[in-house]
């Protein structure tokens, strides 16, 4: 029997992405002609379910501190402790010596650095961090690489401002202090607690996308092959692909080729083996009438299982490490990033738009007007009142843009500003994005808008003198 799909007419007109808003579209760093893609494989979490970022992070913050007050013997006044998410974003780096969180540009350039609650000035940032870069070594610096690392860095400055405010209520050094942080996150995954909690009120975690099964559909119809490939479990798998995707019509598998759960990525992109096949009927919410849902194996038992290899295979994810860099560089994967805080970053800057734009123009003219100055102060016989007027244009314009700074600033994180930004140039995050991810988007279905065999064309790379 024929498996029954709502009605897509392929042959319809489709809208062109660029007239979509900013913040739907699909950007590219690198040409991709979708017409030459087998299959396309997707991450779960926080690629095709959404989370509910506040709550789940609230929720992972709390249970983070009940752990450390119930094995760890930290006082229980840190249960008094706020989530505050505004006090990490992916790309920054902790430093576990000295309890700093840095931000880099895409030079590693440590341009912003916090201790506690408070940013560092430039001389002290510059006393902790003499050369001005950092050699990242794992026993120093841990990388907030990923939107479940959120609740960790927020939970470790809020100790650090503790520890460095109220002596003696937290004596364990800085290090000593992240890494219990870590252990208590890890612990409340891998246990499953943190599951069966999120499992228990799936609409409460999770943000239901209405545009994610049109998406879905478009793929196979044009012929795509399409796999699910998560670290997850399978009966959290089954549970949340069945709430995400539950239209009460058969089960989700029937959108997928192949399901692997418990991958065990970055690892699976090495050589492991073949994947166990999930015993049909016994994981509710993962049927497996098909023969299609297995765990563990590697990416050459998935393109074995598909048909299909390398560059031929185009794989969403959001984890820019696990997800992204290793089924680049391993395996050859064309990729795709879901970056939820493009959509995010995109609206905020929509109103200041304007004064960027006025910013760089600012900044373009007060180097060349200083110079002028200097070179006019240079000849013996200069004109003291156009020196004057001068000097004056220029502190009118330092002026203005401290307040094209300051009002920029606003739009974004009120303390790491833009996450893909530093100034003049990317962010050490920004540039991740552009060097690993083929095309990247805040959502997979923004992709619905597009023509499904699409030739998505990167932006022409100028140099300074073009």
């Amino acid at each position: 029997m024929s498996l029954q799909y709502p009605r897509h007419d392929s042959l319809a007109p489709e809208p062109r992405g660029v007239d979509l808003p900013p913040h739907k579209q699909v950007y590219a760093n690198r040409n991709l002609r979708m017409e030459s893609i087998a299959a396309i494989g997707f991450d779960m979490d926080h690629t095709l379910a959404l989370y509910n970022h506040r709550v789940f992070e609230q929720l992972c913050f709390e249970m983070a501190i009940d752990l450390l007050v119930e094995t760890k013997g930290y006082p229980e006044s840190i249960r008094e402790l706020s989530y505050d998410r505004s006090a990490v974003s992916r790309g920054l780096i902790i430093d576990k010596r000295l309890g700093n969180i840095i931000k880099m540009d895409a030079n590693n350039y440590v341009s912003r650095v916090r201790h506690g609650d408070r940013l560092l000035s430039h001389d002290e940032r510059r006393n902790a961090y003499k050369r001005g870069r950092i050699r990242q070594t794992a026993e120093r610096y841990r990388v907030v690489d990923t939107l479940f690392d959120l609740p960790e860095g927020s939970l470790y400055t809020a100790l650090i401002s503790l520890k460095d405010t109220d002596t003696g209520v937290i004596k364990n050094s800085y290090k000593v202090l992240f890494e219990d942080i870590r252990s208590a996150i890890d612990t409340i995954h891998r246990d499953g607690s943190l599951k069966r909690k999120i499992m228990s009120d799936l609409p409460r975690f999770f943000v239901k996308d209405p545009e994610l099964e049109e998406t879905l559909i478009k793929f196979r119809e044009a012929g795509k092959k399409l796999f699910l490939l998560t670290n997850s479990e399978p009966d959290y798998t089954g549970a949340v692909m069945t709430y995400i995707l539950s239209n009460g019509v058969g089960s989700w598998t029937r959108y997928f080729d192949l399901i692997i759960c418990t991958s065990g990525k970055p690892g699976f992109f090495l050589q492991m083996g073949k994947g166990r096949a999930v015993p049909p009927g016994s994981v509710e919410g993962l049927d497996n009438e098909k023969g299609q849902c297995y765990t563990g194996g590697d990416a050459f038992f998935l393109e074995s299982k598909l048909g299909t290899i390398g560059d031929s295979i185009l794989y969403f994810g959001d984890h820019t490490y696990g997800d992204i860099l290793r089924s680049k560089k391993s395996v050859g994967w064309r990729t795709a990033m879901i970056v939820p805080e493009v959509e995010e970053e995109i609206l905020s800057t929509h109103p200041v738009h304007e004064s960027i734009r006025e910013l760089e123009y600012i900044e373009d003219t007060i180097e060349d007007l200083t110079l002028e100055r200097d070179h006019m102060l240079s000849v013996p016989e200069h004109d003291p009142e156009a020196v004057g007027v001068l000097r004056d244009y220029i502190r009118a314009s330092l002026g203005r843009r401290a307040l094209m700074k300051k009002r920029i600033a606003a739009a974004y994180n009120p303390i790491w500003g833009s996450i893909f930004r530093e100034g003049r140039t990317s962010s050490r995050f920004g540039e991740q994005i552009k060097d690993v991810a083929c095309i990247y988007t805040s959502r997979v279905s923004n992709l619905s808008h597009y023509p499904v065999q699409k030739f998505f064309v990167s932006a022409r790379e100028r140099m300074p003198h073009e």
